[in-house]
């Protein structure tokens, strides 16, 4: 593991204040971190905690608040700020490839094993994914092998130390966010597959070894174990059942869940984009790709198919139901979704024609030929996305911009601010630690509404408050009705700053009110 831990820390760890810190980085890890460690009040999200202090059991309605405690000890230790949340994320990327190794030696065999994990260190969207692991919900991804690996060695073994193992693996990831239930799901309906002869058997059960009531009871309790933050979450808050009950026909940012066919042929699109490493990374200053992902994941699949081994065979099936089960969301649809299969389809290429290797004839060659290339693009493309990095720093939500934002309005110390887009208080406060409290007074609705006037009005009166937008990359457009309003009571306004990005488009922009003479 040396070697494909090294390649790992190497290409993930260089420059890891870049991009910039995003809103999900300092609001679902760093603020409350920060705040565990200074030992002050906690923002729990839905105000929903334990103790005095509000210690969060969720972050999200949908992600738990592991990341949180991960991260806490590094933020006393480094302060708060951009490494205090992307050193633990990449730390669970180095125990992701752990995991891994693990996995596939319970499949296969450690040399197998080291071929996985050796792709999967230098996969860009694995590296670049991990740097910012609470944004892509890093914990997720460890589960995804963790669960796999459990899996593996209690259908081989049994037992109910096993069985109660593998319960909490998946209650882990159910609790660390819960799209989790994709994976789960693939699982499921690859055991159901592998096991349908079963039924024609004279014993007629799906399960070639059913598992006897302590097995159960251990898996059922190893699970809940795992789940019960969120199990206490709902209790309290009813937070992630209201959230599911409001996205179920249409999510928030728009997504049809009774579309299908139209959900998977963007999952099947997204899927080759995030394998070859293309398209989803275009903030990091803009895009490569390795077309040769294409032909190792297709051929792996193919020839494990043609396999008798039913480790192999339930992965690929784990990636294909899995992948189907993600046409549903309570969300969008996004790429970055998708990391949690990363070690899947790495497993898939690794104990397909990475097996081949080790054979020493004609189809070892083929498959060198194959994965060496395959191996150096990859490397490749590390290089040259971080040199696209240094030059962007970061594009979008993602622009170390933020950074120069948080120093401008340190040094004017305004008595308040009123951020007038999502995408930059959390940041502000995490990097100021506290000392600038940005007000995101443009509520969570696509329109300006009359609420939106009614958080406004008081601002503009407080003399001395600034207003921060959005240049470019707007989010909640706010400016518009922001003017109406100012001008019908008698405002004005003025710049006080233009923040730019590195390349010089600007991106944030700093006003002031007074009244109109």
């Amino acid at each position: 593991m040396a070697l494909p831990l090294l390649l790992f820390f190497s290409l993930a760890g260089y420059q890891l204040q870049l991009p910039g810190l995003h809103n999900d980085e300092a609001q679902e890890a760093g603020l409350q971190a920060w705040q565990l460690a200074a030992g002050t009040s906690i923002d729990a999200f839905r105000n929903t905690g334990l103790g005095a202090r509000r210690f969060p059991l969720m972050v999200q309605d949908y992600i738990g608040a592991g990341f949180v405690y991960l991260a806490a000890p590094f933020a006393w230790l480094l302060g708060p700020g951009t490494l205090s949340v992307r050193v633990p994320a990449l730390l669970v990327g180095g125990a992701t490839l752990l995991a891994t190794f693990g996995c596939l030696s319970s499949l296969a065999d450690k040399r197998t094993a080291f071929v996985g994990v050796l792709l999967l260190a230098v996969q860009p969207s694995f590296v670049f994914w991990s740097r910012q692991g609470v944004l892509i919900a890093s914990l997720t991804v460890l589960f995804t092998p963790l669960v796999l690996w459990t899996a593996s060695r209690y259908g081989r073994t049994g037992g109910w130390q096993r069985a109660a193992l593998l319960g909490l693996a998946a209650g882990l990831g159910i609790y660390a966010k819960l799209l989790f239930v994709w994976v789960l799901l693939g699982m499921l309906c690859a055991v159901l597959l592998l096991n349908a002869a079963q039924l024609f058997k004279p014993a007629r059960s799906l399960w070639p070894h059913p598992p006897h009531w302590q097995q159960a009871a251990a898996m059922l309790a190893g699970f809940a174990a795992g789940c019960a933050p969120l199990l206490l979450y709902n209790l309290l808050s009813g937070g992630t059942l209201l959230s599911l009950q409001t996205n179920t026909a249409v999510s928030f940012y728009g997504v049809d869940n009774s579309a299908l066919a139209a959900n998977l042929a963007t999952r099947l699109e997204q899927l080759r984009a995030v394998v070859a490493g293309r398209d989803h990374l275009w903030y990091l200053g803009g895009t490569l790709t390795n077309p040769l992902w294409d032909v190792a994941l297709f051929l792996s699949a193919l020839l494990i198919s043609l396999q008798p081994q039913r480790g192999p065979r339930a992965l690929v099936l784990v990636l294909l139901f899995g992948l189907i089960a993600t046409v549903f969301t309570v969300s969008g649809l996004f790429p970055h979704h998708l990391a949690l299969f990363a070690p899947i389809w790495v497993s898939i290429v690794a104990l397909g024609l990475g097996r081949l290797l080790w054979r020493r004839d004609g189809l070892s060659v083929v498959a060198a030929l194959i994965l060496v290339p395959l191996f150096l693009r990859d490397v490749q493309m590390d290089i040259g996305y971080h040199r696209l990095l240094t030059k962007s720093g970061g594009r979008g939500a993602h622009s170390d911009a933020i950074e120069r934002l948080a120093t401008v309005l340190t040094t004017l110390n305004p008595p308040s601010v009123a951020a007038l887009d999502w995408g930059f208080a959390p940041q502000i406060r995490l990097l100021t630690a506290g000392r600038i409290q940005p007000q995101e007074i443009f509520g969570y609705e696509w329109n300006s509404s009359a609420e939106f006037e009614q958080r406004l009005r008081p601002l503009l009166a407080a003399p001395g408050t600034l207003f921060v937008f959005h240049v470019n990359d707007v989010v909640f457009d706010r400016r518009p009705a922001f003017e109406a309003i100012a001008k019908s009571l008698d405002y004005g306004w003025s710049r006080v700053e233009l923040i730019r990005r590195r390349d010089g488009r600007p991106i944030y922009e700093i006003l002031q009110v007074q009244i109109s003479k």
